[in-house]
């Protein structure tokens, strides 16, 4: 039996964006990708069928990310959703919402899409080698932040939790 491909939702302010995102993405034949213009659809679709990673804007219109993330998992409709969220800055206030809310990365922008690419293959293959490591105790866990790493790469439940303070050029 062949393995349900990972589903990818993006949703970010600027349509074009978002299309990059996703002809980046939709190159991983183990990815199943769709854009979402407004949080409204991406909860509808959330309902009916899983998704394993959700990339989006920080701000959504009148939603943040962090609101998202709490009203998708409130709704127990995606319960092991993986957020990498893209942002303009990174500021004490977009940090304890997403910490509270538990976004797992945040990018400060700009960034190169193939760099966004790797980062989702990193967070869903986390939950592969964790589901392995659980099932057979005696093998090895790969860690999925050990995958390409950049400065303006915010991780919320790591080691590092230093902010960028400025801008760096893509990688």
């Amino acid at each position: 039996m062949a393995a349900r491909k990972k589903t990818i939702a993006i949703l970010t302010q600027s349509p074009a964006l978002g299309s990059i995102i996703a002809m980046v993405l939709d190159c991983e034949e183990q990815f199943f990708v769709q854009t979402f213009a407004h949080t409204t659809m991406l909860k509808r679709h959330a309902r009916i069928a899983p998704i394993d990673l959700v990339v989006c804007d920080y701000q959504i219109g009148p939603v943040n990310a962090a609101q998202l993330a709490i009203d998708l998992r409130q709704a127990n409709q995606t319960p092991g959703t993986k957020f990498i969220v893209l942002s303009e800055r990174m500021d004490a206030q977009i940090r304890q919402a997403c910490i509270f809310s538990n976004i797992d990365e945040v990018i400060v922008k700009p960034m190169s899409p193939l760099f966004l690419r790797d980062r989702a293959l990193a967070q869903l293959m986390s939950d592969q080698s964790h589901a392995s490591h659980t099932r057979d105790p005696g093998r090895k866990e790969q860690q999925a932040k050990d995958a390409p790493l950049a400065d303006n790469v915010v991780y919320l439940w790591g080691k590092n939790h230093t902010m960028p303070t400025e801008r760096h050029p893509e990688r």
